[in-house]
């Protein structure tokens, strides 16, 4: 067992430079992220940004066997480093799999001792309720609440699915906790809410003189309709507050600011602004304390990515919905929400998202009429607030779904994108997963007749100076000569031509679109991997921040038929056939040229002959441990005298070959940080 930790543990990527939307690498799958500041433990006052989530490796059903962690300094948001698994549990020669998990700090006043507990979420039998302690944020971390035999979790253990802790920090010396200096509470749930006061002395249990507080919110099977027992109370609620608002489905997290507490989870939303109801959305409630009384918000995000339709009667969605999870944490100065979408709405390979918003909150009690408002930020629009708003009344409210991520003064322009940053998808299935940890790329496959693909925002206005974790980047100017660059593979149905608009996808009055430039694809083009480029002066000297937007015109095609899971869809990989497949986009100016990211290909030879390697590496299983992107079975025939040989396209790529021993043998290649093993027998 050791052993296997060790090996599992050996594959941290370095830091990547990163800030778009996913925020981590295109490879990595990071759902139900619980963001948390901490100082940094390896330099004092100096703080991180820290994301704690779950890990869908499996490929075939939500989450993996590890809780994982990423950090970046808060100076700079682009710097996210793997702190890799920093928790699984081995019991009975199986690893649990790890759900939602959640991460607090509590500081002792009496010692200044600062201590970090973890809620797991373990899905073991009799273990979900588990808690774990650490004397640093990355850990590594202790169950305090499991029997001897690491089976299951000890008497007062009720914590259940999706915990989430908050810890307030008592000042006020007539507090009967100011000498210990915080206190804590837990709030929990799948479809039903719960909450109550933990033990400080263990930090699992209830606190002794207090009660569990059951239907702590109002939980919904769909928007507006509660399904808690007929007649059920809610204490916890605000006098004359309807139940039906708050829509509580799972994913509880809690925050405070200012007077008041924001408390954020999954709840079903969409008929409140004129769409059909999805539980792919974040909604809040506010109140006076940690345990209320609330009221509800409103919707804080929906990942489908909500704007108005073509002509703007309506309100729209322009990406994929399954589910989504995630909270509030004030960065800089700034709030953001972070949440995770699922790409072709396949739930077992969900990502990282982020975006700003704008925090309003009086100094009045919640009883006394105060509020809390949250809405979409824009740094560049009027208040600084971004709205979706049709024709037909309905407006959204909540953050926009953009490519950006941290990046919220738009993409430096001069840099290269792969297609997976896209915003606004109009094909549900185009969209191609990615769990190569040496390619921080997706396609979208089998791009159709009208298709929309769109990247909001471009920085052509550039950035003067490092602002909010953001660092500064030139913008286009005139005289730049400034060409847009296409990575894309034809699909060999005749000619196409894509439309290059700004700032909409359409030239009307809602969405004020303009074309820029065409790039046309002609009907004889090779069905290969090419960069097609055209010049586009237009976005020379613009100020702020603006959209892009590529529309497909061409032959009208079938569709392609493919598998559907009526719960997570399809895990067999889903490339559809169309009019091209994109890749990336770039921007160059004169004297700038492409960038070239090739992936490094690896040869291994046995005994002279070539060995197949697999494209995809090994995913996890509760028998097998796995945790990273970096485990690949080969098979060839091997004895004690066989010569193995291994060589890389890129003489970056460092090879260190394993001696055979019992007829298996490992060859370990490591570009940029990234590990593969390939385990040959």
């Amino acid at each position: 067992m050791k052993k296997t930790i060790i090996a599992v543990m050996s594959f941290l990527a370095c830091a990547v430079g990163h800030a778009q939307n996913p925020y981590l690498p295109l490879w990595e799958h990071l759902p139900d992220g619980e963001p948390r500041v901490f100082e940094d433990p390896d330099h004092p006052g100096q703080y991180r940004a820290y994301i704690i989530g779950s890990h869908d490796m499996t490929y075939t059903a939500y989450c993996g066997n590890d809780v994982r962690m990423w950090s970046a300094p808060v100076s700079d948001l682009s710097q996210w480093r793997d702190e890799g698994p920093i928790f699984s549990h081995y019991v009975n020669g199986q690893w649990d799999t790890m759900y939602a998990p959640d991460l607090v700090e509590t500081t002792d006043r009496r010692t200044g001792k600062r201590t970090y507990w973890l809620y797991p979420h373990s899905r073991g039998w009799g273990r979900v309720a588990m808690v774990c302690k650490g004397d640093r944020p990355n850990g590594p971390f202790t169950p305090v609440n499991l029997t001897a035999d690491g089976t299951r979790c000890v008497d007062g253990s009720l914590i259940d699915f999706d915990p989430s802790v908050f810890v307030e920090r008592i000042d006020n010396p007539r507090d009967a906790d100011y000498a210990r200096g915080y206190r804590a509470y837990v709030f929990y749930g799948f479809r039903h809410s719960t909450a109550f006061e933990l033990n400080p002395d263990n930090m699992y249990g209830v606190r002794p003189g207090t009660q569990v507080h059951d239907y702590f919110l109002p939980a919904s099977e769909r928007y507006g309709v509660v399904r808690d027992p007929e007649g059920t109370q809610y204490p916890a609620l605000c006098r004359g507050q309807n139940p039906g608002d708050f829509n509580f489905f799972e994913a509880s997290s809690i925050r405070q600011v200012g007077n008041k507490y924001v408390m954020v989870f999954s709840g079903y939303s969409g008929p409140d602004y004129g769409l059909s109801s999805t539980n792919s959305a974040l909604r809040y409630a506010y109140g006076d304390s940690p345990l209320g009384p609330w009221r509800s918000g409103g919707v804080l995000v929906d990942s489908r990515g909500v704007v108005p339709n073509e002509n703007g009667s309506h309100l729209t969605t322009t990406n994929f919905a399954h589910n989504t999870h995630g909270s509030l944490q004030q960065i800089n100065g700034q709030w953001y929400v972070f949440y995770h979408r699922a790409p072709r709405g396949f739930g077992n390979a969900r990502q990282p998202m982020v975006a700003p918003v704008k925090i309003e909150c009086d100094k009045r009690s919640v009883a006394q009429g105060g509020k809390v408002r949250i809405v979409a930020y824009d740094p560049y629009a009027k208040n600084h607030e971004w709205t979706a708003a049709a024709a037909d009344g309905n407006v959204y409210t909540g953050a926009e779904v953009t490519s950006e991520g941290f990046q919220i003064f738009g993409l430096n322009p001069y840099q290269k994108y792969s297609a997976g940053i896209a915003c606004y998808v109009n094909g549900n299935n185009w969209m191609q997963d990615n769990f190569d940890n040496w390619d921080n790329n997706m396609d979208l496959a089998g791009i159709t007749n009208g298709g929309v693909v769109g990247f909001k925002y471009f920085g052509f206005g550039g950035l003067a100076h490092d602002t909010k974790g953001v660092k500064a980047f030139a913008g286009t100017a005139k005289g730049d000569h400034t060409m847009l660059n296409l990575q894309l593979t034809p699909g060999g149905h005749g000619s196409v031509r894509i439309h290059v608009m700004l700032d909409g996808p359409y030239a009307n009055e809602t969405w004020k679109g303009r074309e820029i430039a065409v790039i046309d694809i002609p009907a004889d083009a090779r069905q290969e991997r090419a960069t097609y480029s055209v010049p586009v002066p237009a976005v020379e000297g613009l100020k702020g921040k603006h959209a892009l937007y590529l529309v497909t015109e061409g032959a009208d095609l079938r569709p392609t038929p493919l598998d559907r899971n009526p719960y997570n869809r399809s895990p067999k990989p889903q490339r559809p056939q169309g009019l091209f497949d994109l890749h990336s986009l770039e921007f160059t100016k004169a004297g700038m040229a492409c960038t070239i990211d090739e992936k490094p290909i690896v040869k291994i030879t046995v005994d002279g002959h070539e060995v197949a390697l697999p494209t995809q590496p090994q995913f996890a299983t509760n028998a097998n441990g796995i945790m990273d992107l970096g485990h690949y079975q080969a098979y060839a025939p091997l004895h004690e005298g066989s010569t193995i040989r291994a060589t890389a396209s890129n003489p970056a790529v460092k090879i260190a070959v394993g001696k055979v021993v019992d007829g298996r043998a490992v060859v370990t290649c490591t570009y940029k940080g990234a590990k593969r093993v390939y385990k040959i027998n």
